[in-house]
């Protein structure tokens, strides 16, 4: 298992790389590296599939100059620069994001406290304003999508109905890799691939879900 940490001296972000989307924070490295198992179990849950993965742990540690303790992230995996190894796998891929955004909509509509502030959550980071109520995680969580897609080269509609925009989504991912494969965009400050786009969005869904949940418990009282 290959784990990519970015650093900053503030907190460790790491990136499993067999297994895309998959991620693990800490405030240090013992931290991060303690939630290991326990990812790999909620990401094999969470797409309905078992990876096997050789638990030798292969580490790569990266300095970084941006806000990892805000989740942000610019890294680029060397295998993200290689192309699938067949069709087949590009198109499971997009099975599993279609998956993820369903499993985000079923996750969102059941939440009882959309639109309550959750003042703990009232706070700066060097994107700006946290989002403070569970309506604006899932809004943010719909718009990225298009800039995910913009940093390929394509853009889409952004409707109402969530599973609709991510089935346009996977259908802009295709249109994408079908014309030009995995091709390297070096945009200003970011380097992306069509596999990049996959790993970030299945990441995206998977810790704003997470924080949704969180929300939902503190505002109907289940955690302080």
């Amino acid at each position: 298992m290959h784990i990519i940490y970015e650093t900053n001296g503030l907190g460790f972000l790491g990136w499993i790389t067999d297994l895309p989307g998959a991620y693990i924070r800490g405030k240090t490295l013992e931290e991060a590296r303690g939630k290991v198992n326990k990812e790999i179990a909620l990401y094999n849950e969470w797409l309905n599939f078992e990876r096997a993965v050789d638990m030798q742990i292969n580490e790569e540690i990266k300095k970084s100059d941006l806000h990892i303790e805000d989740a942000d992230s610019d890294i680029i995996f060397d295998s993200e620069l290689i192309d699938f190894d067949k069709q087949d796998d590009f198109l499971f891929w997009c099975d599993k994001v279609l998956l993820s955004g369903t499993k985000t909509e079923e996750i969102y509509k059941r939440m009882k406290n959309k639109s309550l502030i959750d003042i703990t959550m009232k706070r700066k980071t060097f994107y700006g304003d946290v989002y403070c109520t569970i309506n604006d995680q899932y809004r943010h969580i719909v718009n990225v999508q298009n800039y995910y897609l913009n940093q390929i080269g394509t853009e889409m509609n952004i409707a109402d109905e969530f599973r609709l925009n991510r089935m346009e989504f996977i259908g802009k991912l295709k249109e994408k890799y079908l014309k030009e494969g995995n091709k390297l965009y070096r945009n200003e400050s970011e380097d992306w691939t069509v596999k990049k786009v996959i790993r970030r969005t299945i990441w995206h869904d998977r810790i704003h879900i997470r924080a949704i949940e969180r929300m939902e418990k503190r505002l109907s009282g289940i955690m302080p």
